[in-house]
Formats: structure tokens, sequence, C-alpha cells
């Protein structure tokens, strides 16, 4: 059986901010990025990186999020020339809004403004031009 080096080179960064907006000594915006860098194969070159943004935002100061935010950027090397081309690189952005700050669908419909208004959590990966142009193509 031939020896293998099994092993890989990940290092992992968490970052945190917070921030006071209004100086009353209660938390805002809190928002922490974990930054994970990953050498597959071990030749000092890193083939993955995983970079997650999530931030909490407190609107009315009661001290709970009322907006939640994640941002997750993916890079992988598949063809391992140590560059990270537009093909290899995945983003997924989620939000989740307090049900009370979001609009009915009645109010938007008669009030489209054409952004985007998901409520709840929302996934999106680059799709929101798409989806625009599908609602103009479909007349709605």
């Amino acid at each position: 059986m031939p020896d293998t080096d099994d092993s890989a080179d990940i290092d992992v960064t968490i970052e945190t901010e917070v921030v006071d907006v209004d100086g009353d000594g209660v938390a805002d915006i809190v928002s922490q990025t974990t930054t994970t860098t990953i050498d597959v194969d071990g030749d000092g070159v890193v083939d993955l990186v995983e970079v997650n943004t999530i931030t909490a935002i407190d609107l009315d100061g009661d001290g709970e999020a009322d907006i939640i935010e994640s941002t997750t950027v993916t890079g992988v090397d598949i063809d391992g020339d140590g560059v990270f081309e537009e093909d290899e690189i995945a983003v997924e952005e989620i939000v989740a809004v307090r049900d009370d700050l979001v609009e009915d669908d009645a109010d938007t419909e008669a009030g489209d403004t054409g952004e985007d208004t998901d409520t709840e959590a929302s996934g999106d990966t680059d799709t929101e031009a798409g989806d625009e142009a599908t609602d103009d193509a479909d007349g709605g």
C-alpha cells in the first residue's frame, strides 16, 4: 500500500465587529466574518476559500435582531492553477426579516417598486436580475 498524506492544511479566522450606532450602550449591529482556507493537496497553494459573513441588525433598539443577513462566498480552485476563475466562485445570500417589518403581499402589489421584497428567509445566488427579466416576460 503506498504512503499517502491524508491531511490538509486548514486555516480558520473569525472576526467580530460590534457597533453601537446611537450610543446607548446596546449593540445595534453585530457582524461576524469567518474565513476558511484549505490547501487540500499540501502544495502550499490554497485550493478552497470560504468567507461567511453574518450580520444582525437591531432597528428598534430592544436588543433583539430585527434583520439577519448571511452572505457566503466560496471559491474552489478546481483546475489547480492557483487562480480562482469566475466559474469557480459561488455566492449565496440569505436575508431574514422580522415579520412585522415586512409589507403584506397586497400592499407590495399595489405599490410595486420592482424591488426584491422576499420575506422570512430567502436564498439568492445572483438571480435577482434574472428574476426581474422573468417577471417582465410573463407580465408580472
